[in-house]
Order: C-alpha cells, then sequence, then structure tokens
C-alpha cells in the first residue's frame, strides 16, 4: 500500500520503475529472438562472446538485436591495467552491448 501512495507522489520513481520494465522487456525479447552471436555476424559485426557485445554495427541493427547500443565505447574497456588512458589513444568503437547476469 505504502509502495503505491509512493508512486502516485514521485514522478522520479516511476520513471526508474518504467526504465527498469523496459530493460527487462528487452531482455526477454532477445532472449527469444534466439542467438545473437549469429545475427551479429550476420549484419556484419564481430561477437564478443565473453562480454555479450557485438561490435560495429548501426544503431538501427543493435536495435533489431534488442540490444543497448554504445555508439563511442572504448577499445581498451575491457582491459584492467591501471594506467590505460596512457595506453589506449585509439578512437571508439560502436558497439550494441546486451544485459549479462553473471560476469
Amino acid at each position: 500500500m505504502n509502495l503505491i501512495l509512493l508512486l502516485k507522489k514521485s514522478k522520479d520513481l516511476r520513471l526508474v520503475l518504467a526504465m527498469l520494465l523496459l530493460a527487462l522487456a528487452f531482455y526477454v525479447a532477445a532472449s527469444l529472438t534466439g542467438e545473437r552471436a549469429k545475427e551479429c555476424e550476420r549484419k556484419g559485426g564481430t561477437w564478443l562472446k565473453k562480454y555479450k557485445e557485438c561490435e560495429n554495427v548501426s544503431f538501427g541493427e543493435c536495435l533489431e538485436m534488442a540490444g543497448f547500443y554504445n555508439f563511442c565505447a572504448s577499445p581498451c574497456r575491457h582491459n584492467e591495467e591501471e594506467n590505460i588512458a596512457e595506453m589506449c589513444t585509439f578512437p571508439c568503437i560502436k558497439v550494441c552491448e546486451f544485459i549479462r547476469l553473471k560476469k
């Protein structure tokens, strides 16, 4: 009952809840569409299995795969080195990211 009252009064809380439900809907939709790796490669992208990412696809292609588009991801984003800023001077790359429940 208190949650319902809080939702009625707080526009920000309603927005956060809507975003979480939208993310869940994207995850379920992506799970139902089948193998992401094959779809990524069909669209000309590079599938990174460990990170569940498809590199070098367009925004529209990412939406078709029910992913989250990052138009400027660092090519060194998966490196764990402390001085990464000194080492990584490459331009950004386009990445379609998917929800990872496990690392």
